[in-house]
């Protein structure tokens, strides 16, 4: 089980990281490399650093182990209106994920203070406040060059289906991810494989079972939310997050 340590920061809230930070550098020791099997990505991830930036610390807690056992250092706070580029070493961070609760402005001036410092950086909107989704969205935007778009998976709503194309045989793993309560202070989620197999050439549809679809619990007296179901799909070494919806 992946440790999630708090960290305290002088005048801001208990960040959250995999380990203690190295002296000096604002940084985390990675764990152990974990072996890949199956459908597993195969990159390598053990110099691979990620700052998440969040509201919800359980959903940022959550990330942080799901990251943390997937190799990463992975370090997240839920200050976003602190001074981020003082408080964290962004020269070595490789990733940054934003949350839907930061706001638009907020997430420009983050994007372009990170960016000033470290143009390399990869910065990220996460789909949801979803940690395996989350996660997930960091694997792929690691292996954005085993991307193909002859073989990149669509939803079609006629029949809630996902639907791929592979030019060879190959390794496929389809997960679905959905929000069953928005009640304050955290969102809850759940998710399901539909497939982890090797499949044929050719083409080939996942039905996505009804259940997902239903609407999140909610407060009282709230409206009703939009859709939030999302997909990944593995081909291979590449992963292709995206959102799917009843009423697409």
């Amino acid at each position: 089980m992946t440790r999630v340590t708090p960290t305290q920061s002088p005048g801001h809230e208990s960040l959250r990281t995999c380990h203690q930070p190295l002296p000096g550098l604002g940084r985390n020791l990675t764990p152990p490399q974990p072996e890949n099997t199956g459908a597993d990505v195969t990159t390598d991830t053990s110099n691979r650093s990620v700052l998440l930036i969040g509201a919800s610390q359980r959903i940022l807690d959550d990330s942080i182990a799901a990251l943390c056992d997937l190799g990463y250092t992975a370090q997240a706070t839920r200050d976003f209106f602190s001074d981020i580029t003082g408080r964290f070493d962004v020269t070595h961070i490789d990733l940054v994920s934003l949350g839907g609760q930061v706001p638009p402005d907020r997430k420009d001036e983050l994007k372009q203070q990170i960016g000033a410092i470290n143009p390399r950086v990869i910065v990220l909107d996460s789909l949801a406040g979803i940690p395996g989704l989350i996660a997930s969205q960091v694997q792929e935007a690691f292996t954005a060059d085993r991307q193909d778009p002859a073989q990149a998976p669509a939803y079609t709503p006629g029949d809630r289906s996902i639907r791929l194309t592979l030019q060879d045989p190959a390794a496929i793993k389809v997960t679905v991810w959905w929000r069953t309560s928005i009640v304050p202070p955290d969102p809850k989620s759940d998710s399901l494989v539909l497939l982890d197999n090797r499949l044929t050439s050719g083409h080939h549809t996942i039905p996505v079972p009804d259940h997902v679809f239903l609407p999140p619990r909610r407060s009282p007296n709230s409206p009703n939310p939009p859709q939030a179901v999302f997909a990944s799909v593995q081909v291979e070494g590449a992963i292709y997050n995206f959102s799917i919806a009843a009423e697409q």
